[in-house]
Formats: C-alpha cells, structure tokens, sequence
C-alpha cells in the first residue's frame, strides 16, 4: 500500500458502537464546519461500528452516505464489523459466533430482524437482500490506512513489524505489545479499540487513543488532522436532560 499525500483535514472517527444518535451530531458539526470552511474534508472511520448500541444497522447507512458525501474518505474494519462480514459471507465461525453474541453482537442482529433473539439461520441472507449496501461497506473496508506521517488503524500495530506484514488479527485485536510500547514508529499511529482510561482521547509519543467509550459515555470522538499535524479533538456530550451537545476539545 502506498503513502497518499495528505488532505488538508481529516477526523479520525472511532468505535461509534451503535451510537447513531452521537454520530448523526457529530456529522452535522463536521458539515457546519466543512461549510464554512468552504473545504471538503476526509473522513476515517477507524472501525467497530456496530454492536451494544440500539442503532447498528443505522450507522452503517450514516457512514456509507458519509463514504459517498466526503471523496477519499475510508472505513478501517474493526474486530466487531469483522464478526458481522464473516457472518454475511456464511463464513463465521462457531465460536466466533459465539463469542459475538457475548460482546455485544446480539443487539446488532436484534436491531435487523426486530425480534429479541435473534435467528442465525437465516438471518445473513435477510440482511444481504435488504442491506446490500451494507455488504459493499463491509467487504470494501480496510484493514489500515497511510495518510502522510499518519497511520490509521483500529486496534493497533506490532511493534518491529512493517505494515506491510502486519497480521490483519493485530490490527483488529492487539493491545499488549501496543499500548504498552514507549518508543517511535514510523508513522504516528491513530487507533481506538481500546477505551481510554480518562475516557478522552490521549495523546501519546507514538499514538493517539480516540476510544472514548462512546455507546455507555455519549463520548464519541473524532481527531481534526490539518495540514499534516493533529489540530483538536470534536466529541459529542450528552447532558442530563439527554441532549447531545458536539464542541472542540483540546487535551
């Protein structure tokens, strides 16, 4: 894969799970901002769109009408997006499938069929034949982007391991060996996958944390990339009546 020049704004989009509520705000802040900016910026959503929140099926309509609206603009496949392709491909394995439904995949398949328990025999080809456009998300996703000095993953990379031989199972799924390495790649690394202990996105000498625990905070955060340098965080906030608010914020 080779590196592409750098847009003049990207947002780094992670770990919406489910929260259509939280991205449909976030999106209309980036389309003010766009507007009066005059610029047409870059969106990367870095993946784990669905699961544990209500609203799964609806976000992957927002980010393919995002796809589609933004040119450039890229879905990284995250661990949980990965269970739910493997399952529209009839390729998901039974433990796999198992273990989706433990980690949040029940409300997924509960949001497409309507029904409490969901059916696995057969739901793969309703989805397929309602949701095709949600196939084509899915099977065109990536598994990690070079933008600039920027690499933008979901979960991670293997320290001492070029890109190009990465394990798409460590970009999904690492933590140890990730999170824990101190010193520089080489590329600053973008991720989420990993819910941040401060629950904002962290910044690090080698990475930037963007999972901010969105479906059980109303955090959903994006990091702004302007001119190859990060420039801010946008996060949406809900407030105690249950409104969401979306601002700036800088660490």
């Amino acid at each position: 894969m080779t590196t592409e020049k750098l847009p003049r704004e990207i947002y780094a989009i992670a770990d919406i799970h489910g929260r259509a509520d939280l991205l449909d705000a976030l999106l209309g802040f980036i389309a003010q901002d766009a507007a009066r900016q005059g610029s047409r910026p870059v969106l990367v959503f870095l993946g784990d769109l669905i699961d544990r929140g209500p609203e799964s099926p609806r976000v992957l309509d927002q980010v393919s009408a995002a796809l589609d609206l933004y040119p450039g603009s890229r879905l990284i496949l995250g661990n949980h997006d990965y269970y739910l392709r493997e399952l529209l491909r009839g390729t998901l394995a039974p433990e796999d499938a198992v273990n989706w439904l433990d980690w949040g995949g029940v409300a997924t398949l509960s949001a497409y069929s309507n029904r409490p328990v969901p059916d696995l025999d057969n739901i793969a080809s309703e989805i397929r034949a309602a949701h095709p456009h949600h196939v084509t998300l899915l099977e065109t996703a990536l598994t990690y982007k070079e933008i600039g000095r920027f690499c933008f993953v979901h979960a991670g990379i293997r320290p001492g391991v070029a890109l190009l031989l990465q394990t798409e199972y460590d970009l999904r799924w690492i933590r140890a060996g990730f999170l824990d390495h101190t010193d520089v790649f080489d590329h600053v690394v973008l991720h989420g996958h990993t819910i941040t202990a401060s629950l904002r996105p962290e910044i690090h000498a080698n990475r930037i944390a963007l999972d901010t625990g969105a479906y059980r905070t109303g955090r959903l955060t994006a990091a702004v990339i302007r001119d190859d340098a990060l420039s801010h965080f946008v996060s949406t906030e809900v407030d105690g009546t249950g409104a969401i608010h979306v601002g700036e914020w800088r660490p």
